[in-house]
């Protein structure tokens, strides 16, 4: 048996859809790249004066700012200003007091690395060293010409956040690529499971489900990476007013299919566990146990794939989720009434002296496969994030904490000034002469 499906995805495996998918993405990257480092060199050549070395900090600032994200633009785009800023300034105090050398380069890389860790620069700590070395090579150290690096320096990055707010980029396909890809093997697999349960009795089955689960459960970071990519690229993002769900379906969605997948690992744990009991094996060896679990997995197999199917549904253009949900909460119910079928036939089992331990295990890995799907926590996650972390989506996280400590005193004061207001009215009525 070929188990090939649920190894990881080469890039020679992707769909049509993905390929073009990406290569538009990165031609219109390319594009953008081009043309803003191009308007850059002409607003630098058109607004500085000339007669100096040809603006070229602009365009490289430029291309350095643009970022996926239009909030990574801007977080890049202080950083960057800063970084520059500080190292011209560091170039042109060493330049003005000591020249240059050997040893006065050293001095300048020292201080330009303290004032950027100073200045919790991050990632772009290096830029200020780098930018003070530009302007030694530029011979840009006096005063006027380190100006004008800060300006081109300025033009550039206002070139590239302009051209990022302009024309923004949305990175949920991805996102929503690798949900649906998830969903899928999930489906595969567990449909996989079924069609064995439902056939002959091979040995190692049990095991081999087993290793495929634990398989498919680690492969599901590389989908919380495309999450999160897709959660940063709608931030500040005006093209992104239409998905004001898309984040909390997709991140529901992919948080789902990590607790279902955890489920799915038990289940066949559970079952591996029966296999090596061998002949005194109780439920893949029964004529009758083992066709209604394949009819209960075939059930949640088909609700897993519209649960996939459910969770793109708020990105598309003509967005119907109603329908969606529809499609879901019958696949549950009938996966929940064919659970229900062989939780009958394990109560008796039990009744009649059965192995308890295993198929009370089993029945409640089967619960919580189906919990896992219904509609209702889809809306409770939606509910929760509207009201507890909507301000996240287009907001970084110290201002919305900022804010929401600023709402958490003035419901304080208001409450403290009701209370003092009903207090005075109670003394006031208890003592109408004071």
């Amino acid at each position: 048996m070929s188990f090939a499906f649920l190894r990881p995805r080469r890039r020679t495996d992707r769909s049509p859809l993905q390929v073009t998918t990406e290569v538009q993405s990165t031609a219109f990257r390319i594009a953008r790249l081009t043309l803003t480092a191009v308007a850059a060199f002409v607003l630098a050549m058109t607004l500085l004066p000339g007669g100096g070395a040809q603006p070229l900090l602009a365009p490289l600032t430029a291309l350095l700012v643009v970022q996926y994200s239009v909030y990574q633009t801007i977080k890049s785009s202080l950083l960057r200003v800063a970084s520059v800023t500080a190292g011209v300034l560091v170039a042109v105090l060493f330049a003005g007091t000591v020249g240059f050398s050997w040893w006065s380069l050293g001095l300048t890389v020292l201080a330009a690395l303290v004032i950027g860790h100073v200045m919790r620069l991050g990632d772009h700590v290096l830029e200020v060293p780098i930018s003070a070395m530009l302007i030694f090579a530029l011979g840009a150290a006096s005063g006027s010409a380190a100006a004008d690096r800060v300006l081109e320096t300025l033009l550039g990055t206002a070139t590239g956040l302009v051209a990022t707010l302009v024309v923004p980029t949305v990175r949920v396909r991805p996102a929503e690529e690798a949900v649906q890809d998830v969903a899928e093997r999930l489906r595969v697999l567990i449909g996989r499971i079924a069609d064995d349960l439902g056939g002959e009795r091979t040995d190692g089955e049990a095991r081999r489900w087993q290793e495929d689960a634990e398989r498919l459960a680690r492969e599901i970071g590389r989908t919380d990476r495309e999450l999160g990519a897709a959660e940063e690229s709608v931030r500040l993002n005006p093209r992104a007013r239409r998905l004001i769900d898309a984040g909390v379906a997709l991140r529901h969605a992919v948080e789902t299919m990590e607790h279902f997948t955890l489920s799915l690992r038990g289940l066949t744990r559970s079952l591996a566990d029966d296999e090596r009991l061998g002949a005194h094996g109780r439920l893949l060896r029964d004529p009758v146990l083992r066709p209604q679990l394949a009819d209960a997995l075939a059930g949640i197999a088909t609700s897993i794939g519209a649960f996939g199917r459910l969770a793109r549904a708020d990105l598309s253009r003509d967005a119907r989720p109603f329908k969606a949900e529809q499609e879901l909460e019958v696949r549950v119910d009938i996966a929940r009434e064919r659970r229900a079928r062989l939780a009958r036939e394990l109560h008796e089992r039990v009744a009649a002296g059965g192995l308890w331990p295993l198929y009370g295990e089993v029945a409640m890995d089967l619960d919580r496969l189906i919990e896992h799907l219904r509609v209702e926590h889809r809306s409770r996650a939606r509910e929760h994030w509207r009201r507890h972390r909507g301000a996240t989506r287009h907001l970084p996280e110290r201002p919305v904490r900022v804010v929401r400590q600023a709402g958490h005193q003035l419901r304080k004061a208001a409450e403290s000034a009701v209370a003092a207001a009903e207090r005075n009215a109670r003394e006031s009525a208890e003592d109408p002469f004071r």
